[in-house]
């Protein structure tokens, strides 16, 4: 904006431009032009029109650098003219700025996304797209300590008892990685039905995406269970697509089963769609036998929408305590 433009303005909405920390709203209240110097406009701040790069400090989005009301001087080639008026409040305009850089940012991931896909396809034709997934993968080895199986992270020397692990994991056999789930002693069966019997020391792999709450839930549940599960999603209308978060007390419990014998408590669930949100409070309890006897089960899932929606569906092997 030049000199002649800003006198237009004084008393009116401009747009403030700033190099790296976005784009604000104010009000032009005067020229400041001493001789023989580029012109200033002294502004006050009204509202935050782009919002600036996210540059994220520890776990919290650095502050804006200006604030309502503030007054300050910029150059006149930080001035621009407003096309239309700015109608927002100073935290309304805040909102919007945020949602904007979303979006930006959604966009920006989508594009990345679509980008990988044709990376990936090119691999494919190449047979190699392997090299993508190996660093999603986890490595362990099975560690046979007396009736006690582990398997071993050597690189962050954590351990997890096999026995009850909830996780679909793969072993090699025949030059090949295969999904596999754990049977029982060192016997895992791939999906295609192949029974392995591994060794102490043989190297399995579990990708990382299992670690999931969720996915982790999901797998743990007894297809009675999860049937359950998925026939309250219906009656709302949703599926497993729509997770949002879970709070999954149980995997903390299993990863700890060689020690207890009972478990018992609520994981908590939340769901969304494009206008409803649904949260799930999954009531279990856990009792693991020892001898020949099949392990009770017992899951109740309460369904309830923000808009009053409520769903119950149980599974039981037994009458629960509850």
């Amino acid at each position: 904006m030049n000199r002649q433009q800003g006198k237009k303005y004084i008393g009116k909405q401009v747009k403030v431009k700033t190099r790296d920390h976005g784009q604000y709203v104010g009000v032009l209240q005067k020229i400041i032009a001493p001789p023989n110097t580029p012109w200033k406009g002294l502004v006050t701040i009204v509202g935050v029109f782009e919002y600036p790069t996210l540059e994220i400090n520890g776990e919290e989005v650095e502050p804006l650098i200006h604030a309502y009301n503030q007054e300050i001087e910029f150059t006149g080639q930080q001035l621009e003219a407003l096309i239309e008026p700015f109608k927002l409040s100073y935290e309304a305009s805040i909102a919007h700025a945020l949602k904007n850089r979303w979006t930006q940012i959604q966009d920006e991931i989508d594009q990345s996304d679509r980008t990988l896909s044709r990376i990936q396809q090119e691999l494919r034709k190449l047979k190699s797209e392997h090299l993508i997934f190996e660093d999603v993968y986890v490595y362990y080895h099975i560690v046979k300590k007396g009736r006690k199986l582990f398997i071993y992270d050597e690189k962050k020397k954590e351990s997890l008892s096999l026995d009850g692990c909830p996780f679909e994991f793969e072993i090699k056999t025949e030059g090949q990685w295969k999904a596999a789930l754990y049977v029982k002693g060192l016997l895992f069966e791939t999906t295609d039905n192949e029974e392995v019997e591994l060794s102490h020391g043989s190297v399995i792999r579990l990708n990382k995406a299992q670690f999931d709450p969720y996915r982790i839930l999901v797998n743990e549940l007894e297809s009675p269970s999860l049937l359950a599960l998925e026939r309250g999603l219906e009656k709302l209308g949703i599926g497993h697509e729509h997770s949002v978060y879970c709070h999954n007390s149980l995997l903390i419990q299993l990863l700890d089963t060689f020690k207890k014998q009972s478990l018992e408590g609520v994981n908590f669930l939340s769901y969304a769609n494009n206008d409803t949100q649904f949260v799930v409070q999954h009531h279990y309890e856990r009792e693991i036998k020892d001898d020949d006897s099949p392990d009770v089960t017992f899951d109740r899932f309460e369904f309830t929408s923000d808009k009053g929606e409520r769903v119950l569906t149980t599974y039981a092997t037994q009458f629960s305590n509850d």
